[in-house]
């Protein structure tokens, strides 16, 4: 029974993760099937993103110590920012997703 709730769970965050963002008619069935591949994967690389970021947290530190001390945010906006829009901000059929970055 609890396989059956995870399987429901799943299915549902990814079937609701293929909405049309822009509504301008591009995406075709294609484009949402491909999409609910790439969603999952690219919220593991935001995560997996985030996790490294922690690790490299003591290194980013002794980067940040010359000029221009921007270090944190470099590697933030790379490794967490750029994944997690590109997962939830991204357009469904934009492949090419750099808005804001």
């Amino acid at each position: 029974m609890k396989f059956l709730k995870l399987f429901v769970c799943a299915t549902t965050l990814l079937i609701s993760n293929t909405c049309f963002a822009t509504g301008n008619g591009k995406a075709d069935g294609y484009d949402v099937v491909i999409d609910m591949v790439l969603r999952p994967v690219s919220f593991v690389g935001t995560v997996t993103g985030a996790v490294v970021y922690v690790g490299l947290s003591p290194l980013t530190a002794i980067a940040t110590i010359p000029a221009p001390h921007d270090a944190f945010v470099l590697l933030a906006d790379t490794i967490v920012v750029k994944p997690a829009k590109y997962t939830f901000v991204r357009p469904v059929g934009d492949y090419t997703y750099n808005e804001g970055l």
